[in-house]
């Protein structure tokens, strides 16, 4: 055999064995467009799970929300799911399903102006979720719940001054309810002049908390008149003000301060979540932070006191960081698989323990890696000081 023959031989010989390894069942690349291809997303194994959580790498990943429409459309055909679970508060929830009901564009707009859901992303995910309503039967529509906290203040006044529109407030709740009514209308003018609030406090800090410990006291003092005043809306309001307290209590200047305090009460929430809707699966899009193990998340789905032991698919959400990938393992995958990551508009990852090539130790089952950069869209006029 002459050079040529051999070193042909040998190339042929080597291709194979890369092609080989570049060859698995652990990744699939799968679509986040507007449509019905939902090619390669049969990667992920179903069965015996409850709760899917895409949790984000970061927050305001531009793309998240398309990703996120896309997941909840394969999962409402093939998961059971019929709730999405938000890391937001009861507020935001409410106002999100107000708009999935009435089609009201206004609505929409006030779910960006006062709730985290600020980007120009999220408004168009909110408008798909109403026209992929609109083809289910009711019984299958999404709900939205929250898990979280009320820690934008802003949604929470809002949504009260709506329970309270045209109704006549008792003088023994001026000092109360009369209050929140007070302070909304004082910023209208203001207020309106902004496509988003991108503050955590536009009302005063001291005085909303003073305002809300008045009220969960008052809350405790004469219900009756609460309950009258509110009727069926009684249990929003209420469990707004307790979630606007502990909102209060929690300093999201500085996570890390009060994380514990914040990640039990989101445990709660989910099994609150659980016992209201028994027989649905839910999708929750929440910080990576969540879902790592030793978290909220986590233990919801090692420890032998939870429900949803083992039935919970911890799928991360990651994109381009600049050009680059964020984690060790991404890059390590990309090497091993130089034509996929960048090549695909989002690669599907199967996480394996036992293959070093896909092993990940922060417990997530899946990666969802998608092949862009960039935040989240603002709307041009944003108002960003804090009073």
């Amino acid at each position: 055999m002459n050079l040529r023959s051999t070193a042909f031989c040998i190339g042929l010989t080597l291709g194979s064995v890369l092609y080989a390894q570049n060859q698995t069942s652990n990744l699939s690349a799968i679509s986040i467009e507007k449509d019905n291809d939902f090619n390669g997303f049969d990667l992920f194994d179903l069965d015996n799970k409850q709760l899917f959580v895409l949790a984000e790498h970061w927050h305001n990943i531009k793309s998240v929300p398309r990703a996120s429409m896309k997941v909840l459309k394969y999962l409402h055909k093939n998961g059971n799911v019929r709730i999405l679970a938000i890391e937001q508060g009861r507020s935001a929830a409410h106002l999100i399903n107000q708009y999935l009901e009435s089609e009201d564009t206004i609505l929409l707009r006030n779910i960006t102006r006062n709730t985290m859901f600020w980007g120009k992303e999220n408004y168009a995910f909110f408008q798909d979720l109403l026209e992929f309503n609109k083809t289910l039967p009711e019984k299958e529509r999404i709900i939205v719940q929250s898990v979280d906290i009320e820690y934008k203040m802003e949604s929470a006044i809002f949504v009260i001054n709506d329970l309270i529109k045209g109704k006549q407030i008792p003088s023994s709740l001026d000092q109360t309810v009369g209050q929140f009514r007070e302070i909304f209308e004082e910023t209208r003018d203001h207020r309106e002049q902004f496509d988003g609030l991108s503050v955590m406090f536009y009302y005063d800090k001291e005085m909303v908390t003073q305002l809300v410990r008045n009220t969960l006291y008052d809350l405790e003092n004469q219900p009756s008149v609460y309950l009258d005043l509110f009727g069926s809306d009684f249990v929003q309001f209420a469990t707004m003000i307790l979630d606007m307290d502990d909102g209060l209590m929690f300093d999201y200047s500085n996570p890390n301060t009060n994380y514990k305090f914040r990640d039990r009460l989101i445990y709660g929430k989910f099994i609150q979540l659980l016992e209201t809707y028994p027989n649905q699966s839910i999708l929750c899009v929440i910080g990576m932070r969540h879902a790592t193990e030793g978290s909220s998340i986590g233990k919801l789905n090692t420890m032998a006191y939870s429900p949803l032991q083992g039935k919970v698919m911890n799928i991360r959400i990651s994109a381009l960081f600049h050009k680059s990938f964020m984690t060790s393992d991404l890059r390590r995958i990309n090497y091993t698989f130089p034509d996929q990551l960048k090549t695909n508009q989002a690669t599907l990852i199967k996480h394996d323990l036992n293959d070093p090539k896909f092993k990940f130790k922060k417990s997530f089952d899946y990666t969802l890696f998608i092949n862009e950069s960039g935040n989240l869209t603002p709307f041009e006029n944003v108002y960003k000081e804090e009073n």
